[in-house]
């Protein structure tokens, strides 16, 4: 695809609405939702036109940030291991990823919870090392084939950063294809043009043997999960905010006198506290107004539209009255809706994950496998009892490695493998060195014997 300043132009202009959604979501993943803008008072009026309601408390609740982080613990506190097929091929692609693979696994599904997408970029590091990190959202605008299957043919990415020798901040574009990536810069006249990388040049060859970056999808739709309650989230932040009004414009007794006999506001003040009593003329009096607050009401429509928060955005209400002493079949039924939603997500992310393994192998000089087995563990409460017998139960009628892989205590299941053959190996030679015989041999027949 041939890049100029006119290419960059209309794919930055495409993806202005992606990044409107992104940051949103982006801001109240950092609790800094809608309310915190708009406030809850119910009018615009002034403090002189209205002056019982002066309060302008604007509390915002973090369900989004909840959400997501419940989503994302569950599915990869413990990302995904891989089986190309060979145990020394498999500790190589573990040893690549190396320490901070978690962490980057987990950043991908914060990305794309919020954005509806998370990017990974990989490279050929100074010390020529495999490096891999994930990159803004914001910065990435791929570019796919027009065939069926809308491969990615390229990426674009842009951002700024500090000149040092100008003291001024550059508009950078980067393309990406399959064999190398060519530098632009916005100059004055709001055109891009290349212009030599530090160190690099104008252009470089990767070598990489593909598009460099990897897309990580939300779910099919490539959308946020924001989209799922944020009305929802709105509507409880502004009766929040709105009842603390209430509790602070109307916490003290308003008098309404008549005809009052006293000379000022001053006076009023001090006969009431000291006297406990007030001066009126003729057919004065003094009545007292108290605002009522529809506590019930508002506790109810809370209670509501938290539980509705919860179902909409697909979650485990965390209140400990959904617990107590469950079963697994109970506990299961209270992660069905995460765990669909995590499914999706999953579907998604195998993808991109067959692409890094593939990716790794390139690198590694080693051929790219045909299959990759995936293997995700999630992280729920469950039953542990119930598990380990149903783990007891399988012997034999499964492999010993897949009761190894789902049993609750074991986190791999390949060193665990390793950890009971050398135990085995241990126990023979203990038998062998007290002078008893190892298990598995036949004493000889009569004819045999010497």
């Amino acid at each position: 695809m041939e890049v100029n300043s006119k290419t960059i132009k209309r794919l930055l202009a495409g993806h202005g609405k992606f990044i409107t959604h992104a940051d949103e979501a982006v801001r109240y993943y950092e609790n800094r939702n809608k309310i915190m803008q708009k406030g809850a008072k119910p009018d615009v009026l002034t403090a002189e036109q209205n002056p019982l309601r002066l309060a302008d408390n604007r509390i915002s609740h973090d369900w989004h940030r909840l959400l997501v982080t419940q989503k994302v613990g569950y599915l990869l506190t413990y990302p995904p291991t891989f089986d190309i097929g060979s145990t020394a091929a498999n500790d190589v692609i573990m040893q690549t990823l190396g320490d901070n693979y978690a962490e980057v696994s987990a950043a991908l599904g914060v990305d794309a919870s919020n954005c509806g997408v998370g990017w990974l970029h990989y490279w050929r590091g100074d010390d020529g090392s495999f490096r891999y990190y994930t990159v803004d959202p914001t910065q990435v605008i791929p570019v796919f084939s027009d065939r069926l299957g809308a491969e990615l043919v390229g990426v674009l990415r842009c951002y700024t950063q500090l000149n040092p020798a100008t003291g001024n901040i550059e508009e950078i574009s980067e393309y990406w294809d399959d064999q190398k990536v060519r530098f632009y810069r916005k100059n004055t006249n709001g055109n891009y043009a290349y212009f030599d990388y530090p160190t690099i040049g104008t252009e470089m060859r990767h070598n990489l043997g593909a598009v460099p970056f990897i897309p990580f999808y939300n779910n099919g739709d490539h959308t946020s999960d924001l989209i799922l309650y944020k009305d929802l989230i709105d509507a409880y932040d502004k009766v929040v905010s709105g009842f603390a009004n209430d509790m602070e414009d109307v916490q003290e007794v308003i008098f309404v006198i008549k005809n009052y006999g006293g000379q000022d506001k001053g006076e009023f003040i001090r006969d009431l506290r000291l006297e406990k009593t007030i001066k009126v003329d003729g057919e004065g009096g003094v009545d007292t107004i108290r605002a009522e607050i529809p506590f019930e009401a508002r506790s109810a429509f809370l209670d509501r539209t938290r539980k509705q928060i919860f179902v909409s955005g697909m979650g485990v209400d965390p209140d400990p009255q959904q617990f107590g002493d469950s079963s697994g079949v109970a506990l299961k039924y209270l992660y069905s809706l995460l765990e669909l939603k995590a499914g999706l997500m999953e579907t998604q992310f195998r993808k991109g994950y067959a692409q890094l393994v593939r990716a790794i192998c390139r690198f590694r000089g080693m051929a790219e496998p045909a299959k990759i087995t995936q293997t995700w563990t999630r992280n729920a409460i469950q039953n542990d009892t119930e598990t380990a017998q149903i783990a007891q139960q399988s012997m034999g009628v499964i492999s010993d490695k897949t009761i190894l892989k789902n049993h609750p205590w074991v986190e791999d299941a390949e060193a665990e493998q390793k950890q009971l053959e050398k135990e085995a190996a241990d126990s023979e030679k203990k038998q062998e060195q007290y002078g008893f015989p190892a298990l598995n041999t036949v004493p000889p027949s009569e004819g045999q014997r010497g």
